[in-house]
């Protein structure tokens, strides 16, 4: 099988993009954003432990906007802790929630037709008994032919895909969680070998839209890249579909092959906020097939803390929920801050008494083996490059 590292590399030397107007534009010329770009992360054991959150936000010397982790559908869509512990830093959950059974891909067609309706209900009650924002991220990368729930997979189809997205965002609205933001997250399009635009389930049923994509360099074997050919191309497609919020749902770089912190400072500093559309950005902050963690050098981590302190990167969970305004409550909307953290933790009520001895038994245990068992399975497709571009 093909790399799409190489794939893509191949189609972006050059490259030159499309704006959404149809003007011809290079990445290095776009108008700059007019909010703060937003800052999020992906942590081992967080949000269920508070401690790690702690931890980064000693690191970095600022909490961070967005706190992202993922669940399965073997697993509630969040385990008692993972909510208050992330009000109490005031950052917003994103909960990239896989349609999978214990590692196990599901046939979206199985979803439309209600096989699991009864799990989507008293998940979107839960999430709508906490009233405050939660994005969710469901079936992410589903652009890609290897993930459990990608195309192929199943009988998995763009067209399956859309139908169970619309299914499950109805129930969401049903049930009345309103609190709730999608956001629909394919992967960068490996130079148009897996491309992504078939799989957009339209405005109606979108709040953000997003891509993931890193720079592997050496961990894949291929070239080092710059944020510019990672990103550049999907982000021209991308634009080109919908005029949605966007964020970079997931992104690092290796150590491998190149200067990290010289990645880091000219990514954020002088590439991306010549992105107009792109309000946010989370970092997977693992140790994993190679060091992504901002900290895995000295060099790296200080070039992460100018890119934290800039004004650039001052996006807060405040301005991010003001990009994407709706008729509901605003008090639903109303973002937690760590003095509303107590009140969001009385509010949170688990659906029945079966979720609720079900999390009190995971809650400890929870980050440490149910959710990293999944994490290594895709740890491993990562490093031989056939799960991201």
């Amino acid at each position: 099988m093909l790399s799409r590292h190489r794939l893509r590399r191949a189609a972006l030397t050059g490259a030159i993009l499309v704006s959404a107007a149809g003007a011809l534009i290079t990445p290095g010329f776009a108008q700059a954003a007019a909010k703060p770009i937003a800052l999020g992360v992906n942590l081992d054991n967080a949000p269920g432990s508070a401690a790690s959150l702690q931890s980064y936000t000693s690191l970095v010397s600022r909490n961070p906007a967005i706190v992202m982790w993922y669940q399965q559908w073997s697993e509630p869509l969040f385990y008692s802790t993972q909510l208050p512990h992330t009000a109490a830093i005031g950052a917003i959950p994103m909960i990239t929630w896989d349609p999978s059974l214990n590692g196990t891909g599901i046939a979206f067609k199985d979803i439309t037709a209600g096989k699991y309706d009864s799990y989507v209900k008293s998940q979107a009650t839960a999430a709508a008994a906490w009233k405050q924002p939660i994005y969710i991220r469901f079936a992410h990368e589903m652009n890609l032919g290897d993930s459990p729930f990608g195309p192929g997979q199943h009988g998995n189809t763009a067209a399956s895909f859309v139908s169970a997205w619309h299914h499950v965002v109805n129930i969401f609205r049903q049930q009345g969680a309103t609190n709730v933001e999608w956001v629909w997250s394919p992967n960068v399009d490996c130079g148009g070998k897996c491309p992504f635009t078939s799989f957009y389930p339209g405005s109606n049923y979108v709040d953000w839209v997003a891509l993931d994509g890193y720079n592997y360099a050496s961990v894949d074997h291929v070239a080092w890249e710059s944020f510019d050919q990672v990103f550049g191309q999907s982000y021209a497609e991308l634009t080109s579909i919908s005029s949605k919020p966007m964020m970079i749902a997931e992104t690092g770089s290796t150590e491998n092959g190149g200067n990290k912190a010289q990645w880091i400072t000219q990514s954020f500093m002088t590439e991306l906020p010549k992105y107009p559309h792109i309000h946010a950005v989370v970092w997977f902050d693992r140790n994993k097939e190679t060091d992504w963690r901002v900290n895995s050098s000295p060099a790296a981590l200080a070039a992460w803390q100018q890119v934290v302190a800039s004004p650039q990167y001052a996006g807060t969970a405040a301005t991010l929920m003001s990009l994407t305004p709706t008729s509901s409550d605003a008090s639903s909307r109303a973002v937690a801050t760590p003095a509303s953290a107590a009140l969001a933790r009385t509010t949170l009520r688990p659906t029945t008494a079966g979720r609720a001895k079900k999390a009190r038994k995971h809650k400890k245990h929870h980050g440490r083996h149910r959710r990293h068992r999944h994490h290594r399975r895709h740890a491993r497709r990562r490093t031989h490059g056939r799960r991201r571009g």
